[in-house]
């Protein structure tokens, strides 16, 4: 189990050690064992270790103290939700082997179940809105609120990266979505015998930034979601295709009345560990 520093609740300390740098998906994210409440504190070291890593996307800070409640705690940069650190933070916390945790993440109130299969791939419980009011149709744009961030399906064609970001980015702004949700995101679909593929651009408002990611966790269950919505049926194993080329599987139970939960699956790699980084 990764060694954890103790929280620095009003300085930063001159350096940080024991980074880890995971690959979930593609979606290349970086973890530090230092549980910052602050957001100034963890945006500057966010600012910090993108700098130097310019391939990761996402960072997060994290706790493995368990308490009654849950065995792990993580805080995104910008204090959103984000499925793939939470696949990473798992993997982290059960040491690379099989078994299950709870853990609580920023961006929810929900306490979630996690955990990685006999086959080695990690899953997550994602914080869904159980009501299928959080599924809007607004013209040819269908509109996925979960806890922590909302996604914008688009069928609109994604030829290059940086058209398609000036799209989403004012898709976000025509829907008044870059201000008032902690991050938002635009999700280009395309859908055809192989499967469905996922173009994601996501906003994190606190800490202003806008990637095109390699891989979208929240995004493959925004994904799942409208399609169970839509087909009014339970979904088991979707795969959808991310930009990296790997698959993140997502499962939907669908009741009645409401959606009963959603489960993201799929392989997590450590890429680098026990980074220190000077501040």
């Amino acid at each position: 189990m990764i060694k954890e520093q103790q929280c620095l609740p009003t300085e930063l300390p001159t350096s940080i050690n024991e980074i880890t740098i995971l690959r979930p998906g593609g979606n290349d994210t970086a973890l530090v064992p230092l549980l910052l409440e602050l957001p100034e504190q963890r945006k500057k070291l966010n600012d910090a270790i993108m700098s130097a890593y310019p391939n990761v996307e996402q960072v997060g800070f994290y706790s493995l103290q368990p308490n009654k409640e849950f065995d792990a705690r993580l805080i995104m940069a910008g204090g959103e939700f984000c499925g793939n650190a939470t696949r990473s933070t798992t993997l982290l916390a059960l040491g690379g082997n099989s078994g299950e945790i709870k853990i609580k993440v920023s961006g929810t109130e929900q306490i979630l179940k996690a955990g990685i299969n006999s086959d080695l791939t990690v899953w997550a419980q994602m914080p869904i809105i159980k009501d299928f009011s959080s599924i809007q149709r607004i013209d040819d744009l269908t509109i996925v609120s979960l806890e922590g961030i909302t996604h914008v399906i688009s069928f609109l064609p994604f030829t290059d990266k940086e058209t398609a970001k000036l799209k989403a980015n004012q898709i976000l702004e025509n829907l008044d979505l870059k201000m008032t949700k902690p991050a938002a995101g635009v999700l280009f679909l395309t859908e055809n015998t192989s499967g469905i593929k996922m173009n994601p651009f996501v906003w994190v408002r606190d800490i202003e930034t806008f990637f095109y990611e390699t891989a979208c966790a929240s995004g493959t269950t925004a994904v799942g979601l409208a399609k169970s919505f839509r087909e009014n049926q339970s979904l088991q194993n979707l795969p959808i295709i991310q930009p990296s080329g790997e698959v993140i599987y997502v499962s939907v139970e669908k009741g009645p009345e409401e959606f009963v939960e959603a489960i993201i699956s799929g392989p997590v790699q450590i890429l680098e560990e026990n980074i220190s980084l000077n501040l």
